[in-house]
């Protein structure tokens, strides 16, 4: 509650932009591939970095799958690290596809 006060708790939410886009992938029929919404917590520290704290990636039902969500934090032992850096690289792509749709178009 502090770090909200204090201003320090910032979230990056690319979940309702990319889920229409996400559905529509997702209706694609013989495709392998999917795509994610996602949401990242993060927290400002005291140097100015904003640290991501949490990261939700969601993937709703369609083509007979089930919705999918899972958060993932910042793990040490070796397959939660690597699930946290390929969470990280989700929110990457969302930010600069995000980034290059928006600012550049």
């Amino acid at each position: 509650m502090q770090a909200i006060e204090n201003k320090k708790l910032f979230m990056l939410d690319y979940h309702d932009i990319f889920l229409p886009y996400v559905h529509k992938v997702r209706e694609l029929k013989n495709l392998r591939t999917t795509l994610y919404g996602s949401r990242t917590l993060m927290y400002l520290t005291p140097t100015g970095t904003l640290r991501p704290l949490a990261i939700e990636l969601v993937r709703p039902p369609g083509n007979g799958k089930p919705q999918w969500k899972r958060a993932f934090t910042p793990c040490w032992d070796a397959t939660g690290m690597w699930l946290w850096k390929l969470a990280k690289v989700h929110v990457l792509a969302h930010d600069s596809g995000f980034h290059q749709l928006y600012s550049h178009w």
